[in-house]
């Protein structure tokens, strides 16, 4: 009985207070206050029904403007307004339409996807899930036709490695990447998405596997994500023996910064730059380059002609990759698009790879692997 009693003022409480809040602004209603020093204008008077001996056409919107300008509690919304827009413009150079300043001086870019990402407001629709399994099967239905291995890779975002950095809190619950790796399992096709394994390694570290001016991962990150592709790789070749290099890391720090920081208009701040190199040997031991002209395509020759060839799909994030996935293979091609088409067919069965690894970043995974000339 007390229970019910309790509910029922608690009901009739909130009800009371709702009825009071809504009927302040009448209460306190000024009918007498002529001008506002605030906004330096007069207030609206109330209007007359006639006017000139006939009616007046704009009385309803007069009589807007006049109980607009005349509901109690006014000039503390106006004074409210007026300190928020202060606010709002004294952090407007820490974000924009392209970029915002994190927590730490860290940046993010929040353009082509990145923000509705990081709220998860992108996750897929059920015909947007099986259009990608029907795409990601048929992709890897062509390459074991052709008797080529493939992998998909997909490099993760900075702010999901580094969430905590960000000035916003990232809701819970899977993200749209989250939802294509249940697609790949599924499936059964090979797949990497190291973002678990990099959060997992982030604590072991002195400085950060992303640059804070910048959405890549450095080397550090790359290196960690190496070694699951090369795990990968060697699972798919077990007859084949891969070198194993042992790296070092040397820390360097650029003080201008990356780009994101140029897109709010703002200094560059520093930026940690860790750079690794073969230990008692240099990259030349292992490989060469045929060509490096980073989108105009790059190629790359091992050392051990006993290794497979490799095409990889690529976007930028593979470059930081390239240095210790390039000694794994005989031959490496390295190409700046995403969508194989039909045209590439004669391409791959031309160059005769053993592997073919499909990259990209986590915010393109949906868009930027096979489309068409797969099926």
């Amino acid at each position: 009985m007390k229970n019910i009693i309790k509910k029922d003022f608690l009901r009739i409480s909130f009800v009371i207070s709702t009825l009071v809040i809504l009927a302040l602004p009448i209460i306190f209603f000024d009918s007498k206050t002529t001008a506002s020093q605030q906004e330096n204008r007069n207030l609206a008077q109330r209007p007359n029904l006639f006017s000139n001996n006939s009616f007046n056409a704009k009385v309803f919107s007069e009589y807007d403007n006049y109980l607009q300008d005349r509901l109690g509690g006014r000039k503390s919304f106006i004074s409210l307004n007026s300190k928020l827009n202060k606010f709002l413009h004294s952090n407007a150079s820490n974000l924009n339409d392209l970029a915002i300043k994190g927590k730490l001086n860290w940046y993010f870019y929040i353009a082509e996807g990145n923000l509705a990402d990081f709220f998860k407001k992108n996750l897929l629709t059920e015909p947007e899930k099986l259009e990608f399994s029907q795409t990601i099967k048929a992709t890897a239905d062509w390459c074991q036709a052709q008797n080529i291995q493939c992998i998909f890779l997909v490099c993760p975002n900075k702010h999901s490695v580094y969430p905590e950095f960000y000035p916003f809190k990232r809701p819970y619950g899977a993200t749209r990447a989250d939802q294509l790796s249940q697609i790949f399992e599924k499936l059964g096709v090979n797949y990497i998405f190291p973002r678990d394994y990099l959060i997992s390694k982030k604590s072991s570290f002195d400085f950060p596997l992303y640059y804070e001016t910048d959405t890549h991962w450095n080397n550090e990150g790359a290196y960690l994500a190496s070694l699951l592709l090369k795990g990968k790789i060697q699972s798919l070749f077990p007859n084949v023996n891969f070198p194993d290099i042992e790296y070092e890391t040397k820390l360097d720090y650029n003080p201008e910064g990356s780009d994101i920081p140029a897109l709010l208009n703002l200094k560059g701040d520093n930026t940690t730059v860790p750079v690794l190199y073969p230990k008692n040997h240099n990259n030349t031991n292992f490989y060469k380059y045929l060509k490096n002209d980073d989108r105009n395509g790059v190629h790359t020759e091992g050392t051990n002609s006993s290794l497979p060839r490799a095409l990889i799909f690529r976007d930028s994030f593979f470059i930081a990759l390239e240095p210790f996935i390039s000694p794994l293979f005989s031959e490496a091609e390295y190409n700046y698009w995403h969508y194989f088409r039909e045209d590439d067919k004669d391409y791959v069965r031309e160059f005769k790879p053993d592997i073919i690894i499909f990259e990209t970043v986590e915010r393109y995974s949906l868009y930027r692997f096979p489309l068409a000339g797969m099926k």
